[in-house]
This record gives C-alpha cells, sequence and structure tokens, in this order.
C-alpha cells in the first residue's frame, strides 16, 4: 500500500486492513441517529437565548437572563466552535459513508499523476431534494440573520445566530452550484452516451480544470465565497435604508459602509456569475461527478 505521506496515517489506520469505509447502503447506523440528534440538539441549544430575547421582546415580559448558567455556557464562542465542529465532522463522515464510501486510491502516484492518496464515491441526491436543501438553507440562514432586525438587539446575545448565518450563506452559495453542476454534468453525459454508438461515454481530462473543478472544487469555493459577499452587501444595504435616522451612524459612517457595500457587491456578483459558469465546465476534468479525492 503506497503511504506518500505521514499525515495520512490516521487516515489509512481508521479504513482498516481493507482500505475502505462505508458501503453506501443508504442505511443510517445506530451512530448516525445518534450523532444526527445530538447536531440537532446543539444546533436549537445555541438559537435558545436569542429565541428566549425574542419572545420577551415581543411579548412585552420581562427579558431572560441568559449570562449564567448553561445557557451561558452554550452561547460562548468556544464552546460553539469546538463542539460544533466536532459534531459536524462526524455528521460529515457518517453520512458520507451511509451514501457512498472513502478508500485508498488504486490509482499509480507520480508526476502525471496528481490522485491524492484517497479516493470516495457517494451518491447523488435527487434534483429535487437538492433544490429543497437550498430552497431550506435560504429560508433559515434568512431567518437567522433578519429575525434579530426585528427588535433593539444586543449582538452579544445573537452572535450565534450572526456565526451559524455567516457559516449558511456561503454553504447555501456551494450547494447552489453543486446544483448547477451536476445538472450541467448529466446533460453532457446524455448528449455524449447518445452520440456514442455504444453508449459508452469516453472523458478527457484538461490538466486545469481536473485540479481546478475536481481536487480543489475551486468553483464551488467561488460560488461560497461570493454569496456571502453578497448577502454581506445585501444586509449592508438593508440597515442602512431602512434603520431610522441616525441609528446607523453618522455621515462618515454612511460614506464608509456605502464604499464596503459596494465593492462586496461589484465582486460579489461577478464572482456568483463566474464561479456558476466555472461549475458548467465540470465535464472538462474528466471525471465522473459521483467521485472525489483528498488533497495529498
Amino acid at each position: 500500500m503506497d503511504r506518500p505521506n505521514p499525515t495520512n496515517m490516521i487516515g489509512y489506520a481508521i479504513l482498516g486492513k481493507d482500505g475502505r469505509l462505508g458501503g453506501g447502503k443508504g442505511r443510517p447506523s445506530v451512530l448516525w441517529w445518534i450523532v444526527f440528534t445530538l447536531c440537532v440538539l446543539f444546533f436549537l441549544a445555541t438559537l435558545l437565548p436569542g429565541v428566549l430575547t425574542l419572545v420577551s421582546w415581543h411579548t412585552g415580559e420581562e427579558r431572560a437572563d441568559v449570562s449564567g448558567g448553561l445557557l451561558g455556557v452554550i452561547d460562548n464562542p468556544y464552546v460553539f466552535s469546538w463542539i460544533g465542529m466536532l459534531l459536524m465532522c462526524a455528521m460529515w463522515i457518517l453520512e458520507y459513508t451511509r451514501r457512498g464510501s472513502i478508500g485508498v486510491s488504486k490509482q499509480r502516484r507520480g508526476k502525471k499523476s496528481p490522485e491524492g492518496s484517497f479516493q470516495s464515491e457517494i451518491r447523488l441526491l435527487s434534483t429535487p431534494m437538492h433544490l429543497a436543501w437550498f430552497v431550506g438553507l435560504a429560508v433559515l440562514a434568512g431567518a437567522l440573520l433578519g429575525l434579530p432586525w426585528t427588535l433593539d438587539w444586543d449582538a452579544d446575545i445573537f452572535f450565534s445566530w450572526f456565526l451559524w448565518g455567516a457559516i449558511i450563506t456561503p454553504v447555501n452559495g456551494a450547494v447552489l452550484g453543486s446544483l448547477v453542476k451536476k445538472t450541467c454534468y448529466a446533460r453532457w453525459y446524455r448528449r455524449q452516451a447518445a452520440k456514442s454508438p455504444s453508449g459508452r461515454v469516453i472523458r478527457r481530462a484538461q490538466p486545469f480544470w481536473r485540479s481546478f473543478s475536481y481536487g480543489w472544487r475551486l468553483d464551488l469555493w467561488i460560488c461560497g465565497a461570493a454569496m456571502l459577499m453578497i448577502v454581506a452587501g445585501a444586509l449592508i444595504w438593508g440597515m442602512m435604508a431602512y434603520l431610522p435616522p441616525g441609528d446607523f451612524g453618522d455621515a462618515e459612517d454612511v460614506q464608509e459602509a456605502t464604499a464596503v457595500m459596494t465593492v462586496l457587491l461589484s465582486v460579489g456578483v461577478p464572482a456568483m456569475a463566474f464561479g456558476l459558469w466555472a461549475c458548467t465546465q465540470f465535464w472538462r476534468s474528466g471525471e465522473d461527478i459521483r467521485t472525489g479525492e483528498s488533497a495529498t
């Protein structure tokens, strides 16, 4: 077994002697359900301080104290980042192996073979389910970023709301890019299969596109970053347009915010257009869209 990088030893140990993890059978395991439940409970718990604040504000009741006890611990940024990261990584691996598998690469390595040490294969989501994910995440991000505007909010209380919104927004940009990528690749594949007498599609890899679109998925990264810039620019515009006069700041604050908004939108919109276009070019990578590889 080729071991090109000492840092991959953990991966080899996890994959075991057969060099493969997951069978892609689609049936969630007990561990999958446990981690999924923990992820949901953690997400709801991080929103609870903000929910209590919203309810007390809109019902006219005394504001709930969320600074101490368990709620204070949950609202801590360090607890949020570490527990959230571990749970999301565990959920990602379990979901990936539920719908596919991760294994040691069987391809030869060398100067002309940039494949990573590990390869994966996954069953793709259906287009309706993929679209539902995009719409659902868009609504969720809109709620996380928009609901605090309905009151004289405390930024500390809604820290986790804003952080979730900052995470979900670029993820949703990548989800949109992935939907475009999958749809365009499927159309290309059907056209090539129809042209071939045997129905077999021959893929020819173009080195740049293989690295850009398959190895590093930079098209999806661009879509995610562009979505974050567009949403951030739109939020600044909304605050300047709808906040009462003087609440946003003085003339200098408005001028600076206008400059930032202009930069964000003028970069974000073209970047999104380029990212989505790049997603339509995945066929140039010469790879099956259901597969992936590690960076090393």
